[in-house]
């Protein structure tokens, strides 16, 4: 007999990326990922925080220009409607550097943003 290549239709879960294929040629699409479970295997996840750091840059400097003092990153995050919970480490150092960003603990440890 001689081997030849059969395609059959199946599914692929966009979470983990298991593929299967179905029992019946009659069946429902399926609920969830029969590997990781998600009720969502069928939906691609959410991009939350690809902010480019040209835009998390000038998001910062208008929001601290426009409050005219220093904010904590709390107060930025909230006013800026940014998506992170915390900002990422190189972009900030890099901001100290391309906007003059200076960031200065009080005396109770929270650290204040503002530009010089």
């Amino acid at each position: 007999m001689a081997r030849v290549p059969i395609t059959v239709m199946g599914y692929r879960c966009e979470r983990c990326e298991h593929e299967w294929i179905p029992r019946g040629e009659n069946e429902k699409e399926p609920r969830v990922c029969p590997k990781c479970k998600s009720p969502y295997w069928n939906r691609p996840r959410k991009a939350t925080s690809m902010m480019s750091y040209e835009d998390f840059r000038d998001t910062i400097k208008r929001t601290l220009k426009e409050a005219g003092k220093s904010l904590t990153w709390t107060e930025i995050r909230t006013t800026a409607k940014l998506p992170q919970a915390l900002p990422n480490n190189q972009w900030v150092r890099k901001m100290e550097k391309d906007i003059g960003l200076k960031r200065e603990k009080d005396k109770n440890g929270v650290i204040h943003w503002q530009l010089s």
